[in-house]
């Protein structure tokens, strides 16, 4: 893909996300572009008006927009890009987000590095064209947190049912994108 301008880029990545209203979709993208701009940064830091801050705010706070359909809208771009290419690898990693504040104490999961910090852990698959040494992009991705009340039991891992462990979320990613219609 040609080199595009942030909101280039965002319009092409996010315009197709279905967020029961096209005011959302526009809020997005103009987030999207902003990010991109002054990647980094975060969104109290951003320079955009009082007004486009607010209504990030209203966006981010919002129940009614799902992750799944932000994130489906790159799926589907990462799919059309793909059919561009004879040979694909599909990169598979799973990242753990991490932090430390206390507003996530409660919301987030248990990671391995100490009492304090909060975890969300992203497996993604990454579609690669090695003919070309071009990333196509994000393909698939299952987000999840460990359950706080199960810290230190990993020691039991082998007795868990395979729905219940990590490794089985890894296989749901690439059986999703296998078997997708896109």
């Amino acid at each position: 893909m040609e080199n595009l301008t942030p909101m280039k880029w965002a319009q092409v990545q996010f315009g197709l996300a279905k967020l029961n209203d096209p005011r959302r979709t526009q809020r997005l993208i103009s987030m999207a572009a902003s990010l991109a701009n002054q990647p980094g940064v975060a969104v109290s830091k951003l320079a955009i008006s009082p007004a486009d801050m607010e209504g990030a705010y209203r966006f981010i706070r919002n129940d009614q927009i799902q992750p799944n359909d932000i994130a489906e809208s790159g799926f589907q771009v990462t799919a059309q890009h793909a059919q561009d290419h004879s040979l694909l690898l599909a990169l598979e990693d799973t990242t753990s987000l991490t932090y430390q504040h206390k507003s996530v104490r409660d919301t987030l999961g248990h990671t391995n590095q100490g009492n304090r910090s909060r975890a969300l852990l992203a497996h993604s698959i990454l579609l690669f064209a090695p003919n070309t040494h071009q990333v196509v992009g994000l393909i698939e991705q299952q987000r999840w947190s460990r359950d706080i009340s199960k810290r230190g039991q990993g020691h039991q891992h082998a007795s868990r049912p395979y729905k219940e462990k990590e490794s089985y979320k890894w296989g749901k990613s690439l059986t999703k994108y296998v078997n997708s219609p896109r």
